[in-house]
């Protein structure tokens, strides 16, 4: 495991797209952001405090599926450790880990040439969020204390690495933690659709073995299941 630090970039993920060769498990990690992705090309814009990192896998073991929700059992795991009402931290289907109702993590998962491209922005010691003040909160929020972060981000590479050869092997225990600690559990949502909500309601079922949000209409018998979905929780 190497690291390469930057104490303003525009995207780690970014950075790793532009280089001709990418390494495998080399971490890109930035104290600020300036046009950091998520999902969908949504922006995540952090100042210093943030764990702001990404690192490469080979695409090589099938798990185009798997990698999102396999990347944030492994921060939901390690966030865990540090956070006393751990009933509180949640996974939001496909790239999110939630405190409360409020985000903690963002992750954005790429596809480049021969590797996956793995961006993870967690909210640390960071707590200027602007116009996102009602929307995120930071770990030292939660908890009072300030942390290392590059002892945080060292920990959730150093345990993906570990863990990443056997998860197809574990694949199915990976999910049951997923689901049972999944922050759409029990809520219902509307499908956005061209920026508009659909007014039929459904009730979030599970996330399946491919990774796919499952979801079932009020009234209905069948289950939907998408791969990529916008949807407003009421």
């Amino acid at each position: 495991m190497k690291f390469k630090f930057f104490d303003k970039i525009n995207s780690t993920n970014t950075y790793l797209r532009r280089q001709l060769k990418i390494e495998e498990f080399e971490v890109i990690v930035a104290k600020n952001q300036t046009d950091g992705k998520g999902k969908r090309d949504s922006t995540w814009i952090s100042s210093e405090g943030a764990a702001l990192f990404s690192f490469a896998v080979n695409d090589n073991y099938e798990l185009d599926e798997k990698i999102t929700i396999f990347t944030g059992y492994i921060v939901y795991k390690i966030l865990k450790n540090y956070i006393e009402s751990k009933d509180k931290l949640t996974f939001k289907w496909p790239n999110d880990i939630y405190y409360e109702n409020k985000k903690i993590c963002g992750i954005l998962c790429e596809k480049v040439r021969d590797h996956i491209i793995i961006g993870i922005g967690i909210n640390i010691n960071n707590t200027d969020f602007g116009i996102f003040r009602e929307k995120a909160i930071a770990l030292v929020e939660i908890t009072g204390k300030k942390y290392s972060v590059q002892g945080i981000i060292e920990e959730i590479v150093s345990t993906f690495e570990n863990e990443f050869h056997s998860l197809n092997r574990e694949w199915e225990s990976i999910l049951h933690i997923v689901n049972e600690n999944s922050y759409l559990k029990g809520k219902k949502i509307v499908i956005q659709q061209n920026g508009k909500l659909s007014k039929k309601e459904y009730r979030f079922l599970r996330v399946d073995r491919r990774g796919r949000i499952s979801i079932i209409a009020k009234g209905d018998s069948d289950e939907l299941k998408f791969t990529s979905l916008q949807f407003k929780v009421i």
